[in-house]
């Protein structure tokens, strides 16, 4: 008795998956990054636009976050209106495009805010002001904040 032949028992090993297209990432990964940084610079700018009474430069960061999140909210969505890209690839440009709308309204909403709400304000800063906290046992004790 022959043996059968192993090589044609065997199914066809799986196509690969091919790569997801780089402006696929950037409609998922755009947005959030975008407002990441422009969280951070405002968070870390708020000493020097305290310093100089200018508030440009975290505005014109947020405004750049909104600009690269709307990007990729657009981007996601001419790879979601493809006629030839796959199911997986459709739903995850669906998610770019919702994220791109989410973290886009957000940046706006930022953006509103530190053009609504005063910037600094030159208040004292003593014991006796409402932001000042002072520990219980310093106070018991009446030792000085120094």
């Amino acid at each position: 008795m022959s043996r059968p032949d192993s090589s044609a028992s065997r199914a066809p090993a799986p196509a690969p998956a091919p790569a997801l297209p780089p402006g696929l990432w950037f409609s998922l990964v755009g947005p959030p990054a975008a407002w990441f940084a422009s969280l951070i610079v405002g968070y870390f700018a708020v000493h020097e636009v305290c310093r100089v009474h200018s508030p440009l430069a975290p505005r014109v960061v947020s405004l750049l976050a909104l600009v690269v999140a709307v990007a990729a909210g657009v981007t996601g969505r001419a790879i979601w209106r493809r006629d030839e890209a796959q199911e997986r690839t459709r739903f995850m440009a669906q998610l770019g495009v919702m994220s791109g709308s989410l973290f886009s309204l957000i940046i706006l909403l930022q953006i509103v805010a530190t053009v609504l709400i005063p910037t600094c304000r030159e208040r004292p800063r003593t014991p006796e002001a409402p932001d000042v906290l002072i520990p219980p046992a310093l106070q018991q004790r009446g030792l000085p904040l120094t």
